[in-house]
């Protein structure tokens, strides 16, 4: 079996990637074909990085170059290796690109997974960018007012009322002994916000509910005319249930969302975007860093600033919701 296993290995790695012929153990090339390889390899990762910066990994050019490498006679996956930063720079650049006006449509996320094939890496290294469009694709269809419904075991609501959420959650009260926590579950219906409980559960109306908003990751503020459920609340994702409530708020009141017409827009145009991502160096202009990145409005828009060049900068996800709406 030792020598089965022996005779398996060398032969895996005794010839020429290129031509076929003999090499040693563990070589891709032989002597005649590597110097010529690594040439060829060499303009092949400078016309690559030259088609990502102008027309991407889907278009003419791609399949162009790709045609010469074929006729070089070099594995594709060798080439490819040579680009790998590349490529993830350029997935990176167009997630951010289609996460600038909060909504991810079934053709950017199309687009991201035949480019992501085009470059042939493995699923592991591209996971956290697609699971990112996945949730910001789920997160815009609930802003849009598509919201999920629930049931909650062993609670039954009136025919007209309707549960959109319900989850874990640990409710804060702040007494003179400190911040005391109650554990129950958090539901949202088309009604009314419940805690139910053992203990100092309640309930109030959405139409007495103000606001609703995350402090971090995990915490949530709701604001209300009634103190019977006002204060902070521990649950496992304070953004999807501050936009989910946010929303349900939203059809109560009978507030269409916000459309493009006449008024100013959200929408970062394209030309501004390139031109951002470029000055920033694809990077978070507080923390550095070059991933989860999204196009920040340095004057909010909700207080009138533009989505121009010179107020819009690269802020990663974490930076973005410490800044929150502050100038």
């Amino acid at each position: 079996m030792a020598d089965k296993w022996l005779r398996a290995f060398r032969s895996a790695g005794d010839s020429c990637a290129r031509c076929g012929t003999k090499t040693r153990l563990l070589q891709s090339y032989c002597p005649e074909c590597k110097a010529f390889v690594n040439s060829t390899l060499t303009q092949y990762s400078a016309a690559a990085r030259n088609v990502l910066a102008h027309s991407g990994p889907l278009g003419p050019e791609w399949i162009t170059l790709h045609e010469w490498l074929f006729g070089a006679r070099i594995p594709r996956k060798h080439a490819l290796d040579t680009i790998r930063a590349d490529a993830l720079t350029w997935l990176n650049r167009y997630a951010t690109y289609a996460l600038s006006d909060g909504i991810i449509t079934d053709d950017e996320l199309a687009t991201f997974r035949q480019a992501a094939r085009a470059f042939e890496l493995e699923p592991a290294a591209i996971t956290h960018i697609e699971s990112q469009l996945l949730r910001e694709q789920m997160l815009g269809e609930i802003r849009q007012g598509r919201l999920p419904t629930v049931q909650i075991p062993g609670l039954h609501l009136p025919t007209d009322e309707y549960c959109y959420m319900v989850a874990g959650a640990t409710r804060w009260r702040d007494l003179q002994a400190g911040p005391t926590p109650s554990q129950g579950q958090l539901a949202i219906t088309n009604r009314k916000i419940r805690f139910i409980a053992q203990q100092h559960g309640g309930e109030i109306p959405l139409s007495k509910v103000q606001r609703v908003s995350y402090l971090d990751r995990t915490t949530v503020l709701i604001e209300s005319t009634a103190r019977s459920l006002s204060g902070r609340f521990s649950v496992p994702d304070a953004e999807y249930t501050s936009i989910l409530v946010d929303t349900a708020l939203r059809i109560d009141r009978r507030i269409l969302l916000p459309d493009n017409g006449d008024r100013p827009t959200r929408h970062i145009p394209a030309h501004v975007k390139s031109a951002v991502f470029q000055r920033d160096r694809g990077a978070c202009v507080e923390c550095g860093a070059n991933s989860y990145l999204e196009y920040d409005h340095i004057i909010p828009f909700s207080r009138g600033g533009a989505s121009t060049e010179g107020n819009v900068q690269l802020l990663c996800r974490a930076c973005n919701l410490a800044k929150g709406a502050r100038v």
